[in-house]
């Protein structure tokens, strides 16, 4: 079966091509505007030392809010299959390299924090996925999630505030697995948190010929009841 997957590894035949290509062309010519501007994040790993704030260790990479200028960001961007074949993600910086923790895409002005006023009085989904899910699967929920997310195709757009792709693979608090997770705000409204949950969830299972498979098992966890990530 083949995955939405930008891995060459996983997908190396698979190309994305349309009927109207002359037509694509031209429109791709212009400026194609998302509905909000959107920022990537890294979460950097910490020392042992007790002392770290977790803001300490976020940092923003860059902003986007046009479809080519997401692109052009994207594709330079590790996908989850290549963490479960490399098991860490890195960075090369002035001071050596830096293990990265988790990947984070928030809408402008929201930092990646509960403590952000849009995240407080939220909560999130998070999708604990095990390496013998597979590297295509895994990529398909992800890049599903984040193309359904910035596309405002995930209902209600509104609520979204942002999305996590979280190393738990290994190191101290290794828990085995990749964690997605969809962070939205206003978790009182417990209506509008179901319909987004199930919007999320068909989001992650449409495979790439627009049929809906089972979506993986998660939960639902508030921002209210503590402090930690």
């Amino acid at each position: 079966m083949a995955y939405l997957s930008f891995n060459e590894g996983v997908n190396a035949n698979l190309k994305f091509t349309s009927d109207n290509s002359a037509e694509n062309e031209e429109m791709l010519k212009k400026d194609l505007p998302l509905r909000y501007t959107w920022s990537i994040w890294e979460q950097i790993m910490q020392s042992n030392d007790k002392s770290a704030a977790y803001s300490d260790a976020t940092h923003k990479v860059a902003a986007f809010s046009t479809v080519q200028e997401f692109w052009k960001l994207w594709n330079h961007m590790p996908q989850p299959s290549e963490l479960l074949e490399q098991k860490r993600m890195v960075r090369e910086q002035s001071d050596g390299l830096h293990v990265i923790d988790a990947i984070m895409i928030f809408r402008e002005n929201i930092r990646p924090e509960w403590e952000d006023k849009m995240n407080a009085s939220g909560g999130h989904f998070q999708f604990q996925l095990k390496p013998n899910v597979g590297g295509g699967q895994v990529d398909e929920y992800w890049n599903n999630l984040v193309l359904g997310m910035i596309g405002a195709t995930v209902e209600p757009a509104n609520m979204i505030t942002g999305i996590r792709l979280v190393d738990k693979l290994s190191g101290p608090r290794a828990a085995g697995v990749i964690r997605l997770e969809v962070w939205f705000t206003n978790y009182e409204d417990a209506a509008a948190v179901s319909a987004l949950k199930k919007s999320v969830e068909k989001c992650m299972a449409t495979r790439l010929d627009g049929t809906v498979g089972t979506p993986p098992k998660g939960e639902t966890k508030p921002h209210l009841t503590g402090k930690a990530h």
